[in-house]
């Protein structure tokens, strides 16, 4: 199966038979392999039609951002939005290139800069070509994420990504003749192990981000390399060379293992010695990264990585040390072992006399993450997919940044999920789990809310929740009255809610300034609520007072205003103190801060780090989240203040004008950041897509074979900024007949539906008169119409775990025109009827003009460690039907049925396949269009009327012909070896995933209908044998095979097999074969 970025569609056009497109010069083609996938992100993203897109022009950036008719107060905080944008990249602009060096070609586009709010989850990307973009998300990242000391989410995101463009702008010697040559394909540093370019943009990042802030400062990026360093759990430098690790910490390891190697360079040996790293790189990008280090610092990288880790033990040892020696370890008992990612505590009070349990989030690459009730008494279960199942209690809770609550009455759970709106937004909606009757309900759509809180206050008639609303890059706190349930008569009682609107909504802060708020807590009174906020540099927590009489003027009072991370606040079961996180002894630990005296109490004392505190109901435990090298897990201790070590607390001021949160003074503030305009005030026009659609930015060298003939030529591809259009473009020459080879694949998604017209083909050169079958021999030509249709995909924040629904009905025309050889056309059915046009003694033109109708459905789910999706079913129903009246030479219909169905099995990722396949044409079909059976063919998309040949392991290709088709497949799958290293191959190093095998059997048959075969059939013959039943001639195949999943780079990912198949029916049909791609 294919998967597509959760709520995108990517339609590729078909290529002509027989024929391959690959590029030749060893440098483009590893140039192109590394910024492929950088321009595949920007490819896939598909952006609302009915935005209205505006262009900011600044010096050397465009700054791209939308509009919208309904709301001129978002229109034009985008526009001043797009002024300060603009002024950070010029400056930051100016800091880079003075630190790498201006860049040494000449670019007839700026450097776009593309604001999105399209997402409730933080994202920067850049890519090189087609265009030189920087995506930048104004939603800004959670202390889980980043560290939350910077003075400007924008500063540092785009010190980041345009230190990956300046870093790829290199070039010196051979790299800049082809760069001029041949565009911007040709980026030499993106060769560089991942961790060396993530490394460089977090060392920007950090450094030109003011007043501190960025990754390389972060105490959570310390923590992992802490225990990393302590537990000698270090990752090999193949696992770090790109982003395909799945073992924590997955693909973030590039960024946390990157900055500190290049901090280490940077400290030891001088900044200069990290940039001339990368300018030797680029000019010898053939003679590889460790030819640049010796040059550079006189030793391998093996060395260096070794020095490093030593550098890392020797200093984090002294710092355990001295941890231990000025307070004792916090003992607690670890209650999960997930290997990954456990957050957000909750205890639920039982009315028994039971303990009470607590209930978690479990993020995990080994299934989808779900909420899970722990019974602190029981021993931890092993992990297994009957284990997942029957602990998780709320499955499929996608989003990390979020947490959820538990009503008073310990009967429902209200979460977020991060899941597909309207097709081209991700956002977080509301939904409610009522565990008496094991249901979940949706309470928004597209609100964009997230870390709900139930009101202590137990109110059945008027529930109310707070939660935080993002909008534009800024957050808010919110009150939300549940609507009431309306009961529903049915077998199992239940309830079911509308949809929550912008009337059951009251805003408790009204910041319009970038603030971001997380994890509200109300207090056991229901008079206050606790948050964690981070405002212009700092992220503290604050106190919302609520005024029963006007709850809109409530008080807000911050507890703290200092540089340390505060976040996570908990109340006490008393009202007396105040739970949360924070750094502020430069390790992550649990404090309480006491309401009634106003002192500051550090509860925990860890050498990893301990977050979000959940003090239990009758305060004797405290359960909290603890680090350890392998990733995030639950923990109990026992919970007495006479062990806390008290600390010194400054208090903020109290007369800090900005944090008045009632609306009268927001608005006054936000009225004045309304004429506060850019000093540059930079002009800005709407935007004009074929602006940038044309001149082509690159392109590269390719070659097109053919049964008898070698093309040499060029691709290229034509696309504006913002991917509304996209026309991909390869012409060759073919030298030995002096034919001109031609592959024109057009997309407009600027409209839905989506659009695509394509034109490929052949001219003979050779013909004195331009006539239609000279300038256009042969190929294809045509028009696709996609409908997508709206489905709810989704994904983890990390992207290793997703469930993808998808919805795509289509019609098209196509026109294909071909030449059969004498051989072809004694081969052809007699009953058909051709239209001959002789080119010459040997061939016969044909023409085949078709109506198309395909409609696909998909809602396979697939986690980070999976060797197949495990759950869910796709299929695909397609119907061609060719006529004279459309040109064609022949008339016939086509009916292509493709379904495939995943079961789990009760052992970890392993899966039970199956797929079936039904084919039916009319008897007048060409011969070269009926449906062959047989061999070993890969199947990763779903099959289409194009597709005429299918898989029969144990059986020659094509054993089998006919107008009719049924075959089925049957697979047992299973892991057999997670290996998460890299296999090296000369100059080439592939990532070696995961190994997994399978058990089949394939049966089927293709068969002529009888109408057909009785013309065979001597119409006097008495023998009734001779008359078939096609039921009595199916085939069947078994066999195993071996599968080895590889990545490289980007998430450039393929599988290889290695299967041994048996034929049945056939004495010596054996077959032992070695292809990409998966079975199906």
């Amino acid at each position: 199966m294919t998967n597509l970025v959760p709520g995108t569609f990517v339609y590729i056009g078909e290529k002509m038979k027989n024929k391959v497109v690959f590029s030749f010069y060893i440098a483009i083609i590893l140039s192109l392999l590394i910024c492929l996938p950088l321009a595949i992100k920007v490819e896939a993203v598909r952006y609302d039609p009915n935005l209205q897109w505006q262009v900011l022009e600044s010096p050397h950036f465009s700054v791209y951002f939308f509009t919208s008719q309904d709301n001129e107060d978002y229109k034009y905080h985008n526009k001043l939005l797009s002024q300060e944008i603009a002024d950070i990249a010029e400056e930051v602009y100016t800091q880079i290139n003075t630190q790498i060096g201006f860049p040494k070609h000449h670019h007839m586009q700026k450097i776009a800069i593309i604001m999105e709010d399209f997402s409730d989850y933080a994202l920067g990307f850049a890519s090189s070509f087609p265009h030189r973009v920087i995506r930048l998300s104004l939603t800004a990242p959670t202390a889980k994420s980043f560290d939350m000391k910077f003075k400007s989410w924008l500063k540092m995101v785009i010190a980041h990504e345009y230190t990956h463009l300046a870093h790829f702008e290199m070039t010196c010697g051979l790299t800049t003749a082809l760069r001029a040559l041949f565009g911007q394909i040709i980026t030499p540093n993106g060769l560089q192990p991942t961790w060396s370019i993530e490394g460089l943009a977090v060392y920007n990042e950090t450094k030109f981000t003011t007043e501190g802030g960025g990754r390389g400062i972060d105490p959570r990026y310390e923590m992992y390399l802490r225990m990393a360093a302590l537990d000698d759990q270090f990752n090999t430098l193949d696992q770090i060379n790109g982003y395909y690790l799945t073992s924590w910490p997955g693909s973030t390891a590039p960024y946390i293992y990157g900055q500190s190697i290049i901090h280490f360079i940077a400290q030891r040996y001088g900044e200069d010695k990290v940039i001339a790293l990368s300018e030797v790189f680029c000019k010898y990008p053939y003679l590889g990264f460790n030819y640049a280090f010796k040059r550079t610092l006189g030793l391998d990288l093996d060395e260096l990585y070794q020095n490093w880790k030593e550098y890392l033990k020797e200093k984090y040892q002294t710092q355990a040390q001295k941890i231990s020696s000025q307070k004792n370890l916090t003992k607690s008992q670890q209650l999960t072992n997930y290997h990954y990612w456990v957050d957000y505590p909750s205890w639920i009070s039982t009315s028994t006399d039971s303990e009470d349990k607590i209930a978690i989030r479990v993020s995990t690459p080994h299934s989808y993450p779900f909420i899970q009730i722990i019974d602190p008494s029981a021993s931890m279960a092993p992990l297994t997919y009957s284990a997942i199942k029957n602990q998780s209690l709320v499955k499929r809770t996608y989003g990390r940044d979020s947490s959820f609550s538990i009503s008073p009455d310990g009967s429902k759970i209200i979460y977020s999920k991060l899941t597909d709106y309207n097709q081209f937004y991700q956002f977080y909606d509301l939904y409610l789990y009522d565990l008496k009757t094991d249901k979940e309900v949706r309470l928004s759509e597209g609100l964009r809310v997230r870390d709900p809180d139930w009101s202590t206050a137990l109110d059945s008639k008027n529930p109310q929740i707070v939660a935080v609303i993002n909008n534009s890059g800024t957050n808010n706190l919110i009150l939300i009255n549940l609507p009431s349930p309306l009961s529903i008569i049915s077998v199992k009682t239940q309830s079911t809610y509308s949809l929550i609107t912008q009337e059951d909504i009251i805003y408790l802060t009204n910041f319009d300034d970038g603030t971001q708020i997380y994890q509200p807590s109300w207090s056991p009174g229901s008079d206050m609520i606790a948050f964690s906020a981070w405002r212009q540099g700092y992220q503290d927590i604050y106190i919302l007072n609520l005024n029963s009489t006007d709850i809109v003027n409530s008080t807000l009072q911050p507890i703290f205003h200092d540089k340390a991370t505060d976040f996570s606040p908990c109340w006490s079961s008393d009202s007396k103190y105040l739970f949360f996180s924070s750094d502020r002894t430069g390790i992550y630990n649990i404090f309480a801060f006491s309401l009634l005296d106003k002192k500051l109490y550090q509860v925990t004392n860890v050498l990893s780090g301990a977050f979000q505190p959940a003090p239990s109901p009758d305060g004797k435990k405290l359960a909290y989240i603890e680090y350890h090298a392998t990733g995030y897990e639950l923990h109990l201790m026992e919970l007495d203040s006479n062990k806390w070590t008290q600390i010194e607390y400054v208090k903020p001021s109290t007369t800090i004008a900005e944090l008045q949160s009632s609306h009268q003074q927001t608005d006054q503030l936000k009225n004045q950041n309304l004429t506060n305009t850019s000093k540059s005030n930079y002009p800005i026009h709407p935007y004009y897509p074929f602006a940038s659609f044309w001149p082509p930015t690159y392109w590269i060298p390719a070659a097109q074979i053919t049964e008898n003939d070698l093309g040499i030529g060029f691709s290229t591809e034509l696309e504006d900024v913002l991917g509304f259009y996209s026309l991909p473009i390869t012409i060759t020459y073919g030298a030995l007949n002096n034919n001109l080879n031609y592959n024109f694949d057009y997309y407009n998604y600027r409209h839905y539906p989506i659009i695509n017209l394509f034109l490929q083909g052949r001219t003979d050169l050779n013909s004195s008169v331009s006539t239609s079958t000279s300038w256009w021999k042969e190929g294809k030509a045509g028009i696709n119409i996609y409908f997508p249709f709206q489905g709810q995909t989704t994904s983890s924040s990390s992207l290793t775990n997703s469930r993808s629904y998808r919805q795509i009905f289509s019609l098209g025309y196509q026109y294909e025109r071909k030449y059969l050889t004498e051989a072809d056309n004694k081969t052809s059915s007699d009953t058909t009827t051709t239209t001959n046009i002789n080119t010459n003694a040997n061939t016969t033109q044909e023409n085949i003009a078709s109506l198309r109708l395909s409609y696909s459905y998909s809602d396979t789910e697939k986690y980070g460690f999976s060797i197949s999706p495990e759950q869910g079913q796709a299929f695909s129903l397609n119907y061609e039907h060719a006529d004279k009246i459309l040109g064609s030479s022949y008339t016939f219909d086509k009916f292509v049925f493709d379904g495939r169905k995943f079961i789990q099995l009760p052992f970890l990722h392993q899966i039970l396949s199956l797929r079936l396949i039904a084919g039916h044409s009319s008897t007048g079909i060409p011969d070269e269009e009926k449906f062959k059976l047989g061999g070993h063919y890969s199947a990763n998309n779903l099959a289409n009327t194009e597709v005429d040949i299918f898989s029969l392991r144990g059986f020659k290709s094509s054993f089998l012909k006919g107008n009719n088709l049924l075959s089925t497949s049957l697979e047992y799958r299973f892991p057999i070896a997670n290996i998460e290293h890299s296999i090296k191959l000369g100059p080439l190093s592939l990532f070696l995933e995961r190994l997994s095998g399978a058990l089949f059997i394939d049966i089927g048959n293709a068969w002529e209908s009888r109408e057909n075969t009785n013309k065979n059939i001597n119409s006097n013959s008495n023998n009734p044998e001779e008359i078939i039943s096609p039921w009595y001639d199916f085939k069947t195949g078994i066999g195993a095979e071996l599968k080895a999943d590889f990545n490289w780079k980007y998430e450039s990912s393929f599988t290889l097999r290695l299967g041994a198949a048996k034929a049945l029916n056939e004495p010596k049909g054996y077959d032992i074969y070695f292809t990409l791609g998966t079975s199906f």
